[in-house]
């Protein structure tokens, strides 16, 4: 199984974040963190102690912003009430400006990957995001992570921001491929209710950037990526060979995975099934029970089965119809042929020997592949 801490605590939100986060003081990290190690002793309670975890990822939020003392009391509960593998990829989301004081503490405490949000190297653009940090910021960042003794690092690049130019992406892409980190996320601007980019932008359909422009940014990106030798392993996910997130490929693969802190969502095993469930969002709420939740949803088969399908399709090599059958006991040609045939003749998914993926054009088109396998 695989673990998941939200720190939901930032220095400041971002224009485009519709994230649960938010700035907080000294007082209510310490209260959070108390509750954050309460619920991970009790939820441990409650599942079985033979699970080897192979995976534990800190986001947020910016969890960076926590002391080392309260991470390091957060990874230590874990590692008292579960089996963490000994290969188990450990990583901590980090603000190029917060994390550079705390890199080696990190280290040291037991995390072995970084993932970095840059966003972007021109000031302009981190200024309009609502970023607290400088390019420059980043690179003393990346460098200071190296120095620390982080042999995997990933850095998130975001595009089809408002007035970026292929010219602008491909200089930030540029950047970062100087450093040669071992993976790199891109995610496209996506306007959300509730956020400064909203209220700025109004309530839009697509990118601000427009369709045609964001296609452009995007296969930009992926033809620049390749041909530097990442891997283009899931739709926004890129990765030297060996070096694919083990945590997010365990979401897609739909591994079992427990969530911890506010508003963190789980899928655990319930007899046959599976249960997703998410806790409270309420921060007075979990402080003062963090078991409390929101939803706890049992799925129907059919549900799991249409989860395994659009999540794994997500990923490039597509869905394992083999594993498929042996899961489920019934073939993906036998609930999905028509369908699987219809989307083969459009040109968006490719059928092979033991797996279901889309092609280039099924990526533009993917929202709509994933909804012909919704019934």
């Amino acid at each position: 199984m695989e673990i998941y801490v939200h720190i939901p605590f930032c220095e400041r939100k971002c224009n485009y974040c519709d994230f649960l986060s938010g700035p907080a003081d000294e007082n209510t990290k310490q209260i959070y963190t108390d509750a954050l190690i309460t619920e991970i002793k009790k939820r441990a309670q409650s599942l079985s102690r033979g699970n080897k975890v192979t995976s534990i990822y800190f986001g947020g939020g910016t969890p960076s912003v926590m002391t080392p003392a309260q991470l390091g009391a957060i990874y230590t509960a874990i590692g008292h009430e579960f089996v963490i593998d000994r290969d188990a990829e450990i990583t901590i989301e980090v603000n190029p400006k917060s994390g550079r004081d705390k890199l080696h503490y990190l280290r040291e405490i037991g995390f072995n990957r970084l993932s970095i949000g840059m966003q972007s190297s021109h000031k302009s653009e981190l200024e309009l995001l609502g970023r607290i940090h400088t390019y420059d910021d980043f690179a003393e960042c990346f460098i200071d992570a190296r120095d620390a003794g982080f042999k995997n690092i990933s850095v998130d690049i975001m595009t089809a921001i408002p007035g970026q130019t292929e010219q602008m992406l491909s200089a930030t892409i540029n950047k970062v491929l100087d450093f040669s980190p071992e993976h790199i996320s891109t995610y496209s601007l996506i306007i959300e209710k509730g956020t400064p980019f909203y209220e700025r932008f109004g309530d839009i359909e697509g990118p601000v950037v427009g369709e045609e422009t964001e296609r452009k940014l995007y296969w930009m990106t992926v033809d620049m990526l390749k041909d530097k030798g990442y891997k283009h392993y899931e739709i926004s996910n890129f990765a030297k060979p060996g070096f694919e997130s083990r945590h997010n490929t365990g979401y897609w693969k739909r591994v079992h995975y427990l969530g911890v802190g506010l508003g963190a969502s789980s899928c655990l095993p319930e007899k046959e099934f599976d249960a997703r469930m998410r806790n409270t969002t309420d921060l007075a709420t979990y402080v003062k029970d963090p078991l409390a939740q929101e939803e706890y949803n049992v799925l129907t088969k059919n549900e799991m089965i249409e989860e395994t399908i659009y999540l794994g399709l997500r990923m490039m090599d597509g869905v394992d119809t083999d594993a498929f059958e042996s899961k489920f006991g019934c073939t993906v040609r036998s609930l999905y042929g028509d369908t699987i045939d219809d989307l083969v003749a459009q040109g968006l998914v490719y059928e092979g020997a033991g797996s279901l993926s889309l092609s280039d054009l099924g990526i533009d088109y993917g929202n709509h592949v994933f909804a012909q396998f919704l019934k």
